[in-house]
């Protein structure tokens, strides 16, 4: 891309940028005053300040405001909040500290680590896919998934949905992403049914279709899906990109949330920014079942997979999800102080897939790459089947458990030349991300 193509699209990427930084500070508010109604408020207008602020810096700048934007939110943030926090939370963060205390000793694991090794995010496990994508492309979003959803039957699921506003300190180019919100029953209806989509459902491992709740995540985040996205037989390897429909996050806190609903607020407000961190980045979630244990490429049972995340579905280079711990933990320490590792086991006594653990593990980068404490592991499990059929226990008890809170969803745009202006500006972002100029969104 031209430089003065870069230029022009610099304040555009600096809002980007300090919306990004703006949910991401927002969604690791894990203490138990910061989903005060108070607390949420000031949080949401010092998104809006720095927002507002870096669009001013951005204008005929560079993408230097870009890191000053994101530290800067990040380190106020932190600083807004109260010390009330939850006390398994505090006892993570103790664990933790006392992990750092002994970065320089020489800590050693007998040649066994006991977590998971973190792997190379350059090459990400996805690189081997980029040979045998259509056309070779570099990346996976919505946008370039071979079998498109049908915009008719996006449109026809919205009218059953009720509008959800954006926040007012989101720049109104961003809020051509529609948002609505429905029951928990209606919405796992409208999910199953979103996603089944012809040409590509069949192609998806059927221990792998179907309706997923997240059981057990602190982050509010409830529901999701594996059936759309690209499966590759050969390496094993699903791509899953954030599309209308996939994912949900609730409209309120649940009274049994985890961690007595740190990270929820009693309104949307916690549900959107956790939603805009997805949405706005176009993220894509990856699970190699061949990386992680089973090495057989005829015969792999799929009991265990390698999990990395990628920048508008980037599929060379995964993002450090260490750089997460920090701001969820309240840690004064830079942000490439720790690694990460996510991985995606099935559990005992699982009905071909209706029951898996999403780990969570994390490590220090000075002592290697095995990631070697666990904090924020969860139950992903099946409330609905690959046949739209309900999965008990699970879909009874994912009712019971969000009550009368309702259910929000990315649903889609709201015309087709809405979609399609929408799908310009991502590539063309994409090709600024190639110039380097996405580090701080990452």
């Amino acid at each position: 891309m031209a430089s003065a193509s870069l230029a022009a699209l610099a304040p555009r990427l600096a809002l980007l940028a300090a919306v990004a930084a703006a949910v991401v500070a927002a969604s690791s508010c894990i203490d138990e005053s910061c989903s005060a109604e108070g607390d949420a408020s000031g949080l949401l207008q010092l998104a809006r300040d720095r927002i507002d602020a870096t669009a001013l810096q951005g204008r005929g700048k560079s993408e230097s405001t870009f890191p000053m934007a994101l530290a800067q939110l990040q380190e106020r943030a932190v600083d807004s909040r109260g010390e009330h926090v939850h006390p398994e939370l505090a006892s993570k963060r103790q664990e933790f500290t006392q992990a750092l205390a002994q970065t320089g000793s020489n800590q050693s694991w007998d040649g066994r680590c006991p977590g998971f090794e973190v792997h190379p995010l350059v090459p990400a496990q996805t690189a081997p896919l980029v040979p045998i994508q259509p056309g070779n492309l570099k990346y996976l979003w919505w946008g370039d998934m071979p079998t498109q959803q049908p915009f008719e039957q996006l449109q026809e699921l919205n009218k059953n949905l009720t509008p959800v506003e954006y926040p007012d300190w989101v720049p109104e180019n961003l809020t051509r992403l529609r948002m609505g919100q429905t029951d928990a029953k209606t919405a796992i209806d409208m999910m199953y049914k979103a996603t089944k989509v012809d040409g590509n459902f069949d192609k998806i491992p059927k221990k792998l279709r179907g309706v997923m709740w997240m059981k057990g995540n602190a982050i509010p985040e409830i529901l999701m899906v594996f059936q759309y996205g690209m499966w590759s037989d050969s390496q094993k390897t699903l791509v899953v990109p954030t599309a209308p429909f996939n994912w949900a996050w609730p409209a309120g806190k649940p009274k049994d949330a985890p961690f007595g609903g740190a990270m929820y607020c009693e309104d949307q407000s916690c549900g959107i920014t956790t939603s805009l961190v997805q949405t706005i980045l176009a993220r894509s979630f990856s699970f190699d079942f061949l990386e992680a244990g089973d090495k057989s490429t005829t015969n792999n049972k799929m009991k265990k997979a390698y999990m990395q995340t990628g920048t508008f579905g980037n599929l060379t280079e995964a993002e450090d999800l260490g750089k997460l711990i920090p701001g969820i933990l309240k840690l004064p320490v830079p942000s490439d102080t720790f690694n990460g590792a996510f991985t995606l086991e099935e559990e005992p006594g699982s009905n071909d897939g209706s029951s898996w653990k999403r780990t969570c593990y994390w490590g220090l980068k000075q002592v290697g790459s095995c990631a070697f404490l666990e904090f924020g592991s969860y139950q992903l499990v099946k409330v609905m089947d690959g046949d739209g059929k309900p999965v008990q226990p699970y879909y009874d008890q994912f009712l019971k458990y969000m009550g009368d809170i309702p259910v929000m969803m990315w649903s889609g745009w709201k015309d087709e030349a809405t979609k399609a202006a929408v799908k310009k500006d991502t590539k063309e972002f994409i090709s600024v991300c190639e110039t380097g100029a996405c580090g701080a969104i990452r």
